[in-house]
């Protein structure tokens, strides 16, 4: 027989995601033990990841030459030895499953709906992009092909934007050292500030929570730091061929962990590609406005009740309840914006001054004494019951909500047996874990001694089965002063598989992290224009207005003349591209860059540059020779169109 009259019969909660979450990683769970278990510390790993990477890039930096024409250098240098070769693999690899950890944080937040807070999501969403602003720097300071196709990628990207020069693709394609030069120190002052930033958005993040695990359990950050050691002694990272070695990026590796954007460049044009990236920001902030998450509506706390114990305040998980002055008197009071209806400051309260709208106050007085009551968590799937125990079923928000003493008086009066219902991983945080250590008499209100704690057992999600419950109801009490309360859960940790499927798993990264992706066909012929130029004034104004000492001796240019640049096939004369430029500014005044990539069939082409407005003003270069592979650059030097390569 079961009775269910105290179970609440309002609408059901949005339980599934963290359901099925939890039966997944259960498996984990089992090889891990469930307080160890990685899927239910992602966020923390990805803390630690952060960690290990500042702390091994520190080092790294030691060795680092900033001058750009010695980075690979020094970057190879460091990698012949064998512990600086060690530490420059730890920062990379813990670099990438940096990625990996924030990616699968915010997937099982999306998949369990943990995202009350529109702040904790959209900085949590920002320290993804930072982070990806941090490695993209990173990979540019080593100076490689990869590095040079990322800031050829880059540039090319915001050449978009009128502020921007769209000659520094070239620059970094032709190895132009006096360019690319400063962009190595805003490079690596980039990759310093935006990791301390990142620190201030994690604090932000976490902002709201109250008792946040900023890092794992200390032995999960033990098999973590092993099994990442060990993937970078097997796998040492090698860096791709120096970018002095050609003009175009023909021999690169991709990381897609931090390149995956880049790919699109590949895909779309410059424009299409800004509307993806600023779509994706948009849509990835908004998520919870379309996806929200249905908490339970707040507690009330009767203040007429209440005694200043302070345990509610304490055991909140999200700094709901402060104690503040109220009629003369220290009371709780709560802040209903930042309550989710948890329910866990119910069981911290002995006076019983806290109740909760959707789930009745227990009622302890049983016609009969049944076999076994249960306090089943609203998260929990809706149990199956042995039809031959008698049951009185209550419905709790959480198992945090469970109060000590009403266990104690059903154990007195109502039943002989209390079984708790609840989560591997506590939807709330903290209320798994605070009723197990009421029980266990560490954290007040805690179980009275005079009581068998043996009486009372807690089964987790994987763990429940009506065998079970049968096997402990017919289960003997043990002696009151040595009974403790029994947890069916994954307790046992295997440390050599767990540190064995963590190598396995930070193996499998590792392909992601060096695939080649070709942006330049080596089977074809590019040639490359780029150069600033600075056309004939077409137009002037004399300043006659302000005082005399500040007016102009000559007369100001007010417009240049546009610019057309032709390329003709050398044989046959043939027009293969044409462009006009315009001088920038809001007057058309200032100096224009020219900047033309195009992949030619010709073996040899003319390259001429004519302004609009005086015809007779031309620059040409004839009988350019196109290889195929590395490209041809067209310059401008002493006046004059040339060849270049790189430096």
């Amino acid at each position: 027989m079961t009775d269910k009259t105290n179970t609440p019969t309002s609408k059901k909660e949005r339980t599934y995601g963290h359901q099925l979450f939890q039966k997944f990683s259960s498996f984990f769970g089992k090889i891990y033990s469930t307080d160890l278990n990685p899927l239910y510390h992602l966020g923390g790993i990805a803390i630690f990841m952060f960690t290990i990477a500042c702390i091994s890039g520190i080092y790294v930096f030691i060795f680092y030459n900033i001058n750009p024409r010695h980075a690979w250098d020094s970057v190879e240098a460091m990698s012949n030895n064998i512990f600086n070769g060690w530490m420059r693999s730890i920062h990379r690899y813990s670099s990438d499953l940096l990625v990996i950890f924030i990616l699968l944080h915010m997937l099982h937040t999306l998949i369990t709906s943990k995202f009350k807070r529109l702040v904790s999501w959209i900085s949590g969403v920002i320290s993804f992009l930072i982070v990806v602003i941090i490695g993209v720097t990173g990979f540019i300071l080593v100076w490689d092909q990869k590095a040079k196709l990322a800031g050829y990628l880059t540039a090319k990207l915001f050449s978009s934007l009128p502020i921007f020069d769209p000659s520094i693709a070239g620059a970094f394609l032709l190895n132009d050292l006096n360019t690319v030069g400063g962009f190595f120190k805003v490079a690596l002052f980039g990759h310093i500030v935006f990791s301390l930033v990142t620190v201030i958005i994690i604090w932000i993040h976490l902002l709201r929570i109250s008792k946040p695990k900023l890092f794992p359990p200390k032995k999960l950050m033990i098999y973590i730091v092993i099994a990442l050691g060990i993937i970078a002694l097997a796998i040492p990272v090698k860096s791709d061929p120096p970018a002095q070695m050609s003009n175009l990026p023909i021999q690169t590796t991709f990381d897609w962990y931090y390149y995956f954007g880049y790919y699109l460049m590949k895909l779309f044009t410059v424009n299409q590609n800004w509307l993806i990236l600023i779509g994706s920001g948009v849509i990835l902030s908004v998520i919870p406005y379309f996806i929200k998450r249905k908490n339970n509506p707040p507690v009330h706390i009767d203040l007429e009740k209440c005694d200043a114990c302070n345990l509610c305040s304490y055991d909140c998980p999200y700094e709901a309840i402060d104690m503040l002055p109220y009629n003369g008197e220290r009371k709780a009071i709560l802040s209903p914006d930042k309550c989710v209806g948890c329910g866990i400051c119910i069981g911290s309260c002995g006076e019983h001054a806290i109740s909760h709208p959707k789930f009745p106050e227990l009622n302890l007085q049983q016609r009969k004494k049944p076999d076994i009551a249960v306090f089943s968590c609203s998260y929990f799937p809706e149990p199956e019951w042995p039809s031959e125990l008698d049951i009185v079923h209550y419905r709790v928000p959480c198992t945090g909500s469970v109060m000590p003493k009403d266990v104690q008086q059903m154990l007195d009066n109502n039943s002989e047996k209390v079984a708790i219902l609840g989560c591997e991983d506590c939807y709330y945080r903290l209320g798994k874990n605070w009723t197990i250590n009421r029980f266990l008499r560490k954290r007040p209100p805690t179980f009275s001694k005079k009581y068998d704690a043996s009486k009372v057992r807690m089964y987790t999600l994987t763990q429940y089965s009506k065998d079970k419950l049968i096997a402990f109801s017919k289960e003997a009490g043990a002696d009151v002063r040595s009974g403790s309360l029994s947890v069916e859960d994954h307790r046992k940790s295997n440390p050599v598989l767990s540190v064995i499927i963590l190598v396995i798993f930070f193996a499998l990264m590792i392909p992601l992290s060096n695939t080649t992706v070709r942006f330049f066909n080596p089977e074809e012929k590019t040639l490359i224009v780029n150069f600033k130029y600075i056309s004939t004034p077409e137009e002037y104004e004399q300043v006659n207005t302000g005082a005399a000492h500040m007016r102009a001796l000559n007369p100001v240019v007010k417009k240049r003349s546009p610019v057309k640049l032709s390329v003709y096939a050398s044989s046959s004369h043939a027009l293969l591209f044409e462009k006009e430029f315009t001088p920038r500014g809001m007057r058309q005044d200032i100096a224009m860059f020219i900047y033309a990539q195009l992949n030619i069939e010709a073996d040899h082409v003319d390259v001429l540059l004519t302004e609009t407005a005086f015809p007779d003003k031309k620059l040409e270069i004839k009988n350019v020779a196109l290889s195929k592979g590395d490209g041809t650059f067209v310059i401008l030097k002493d006046d004059k169109l040339q060849t270049a390569g790189i430096e």
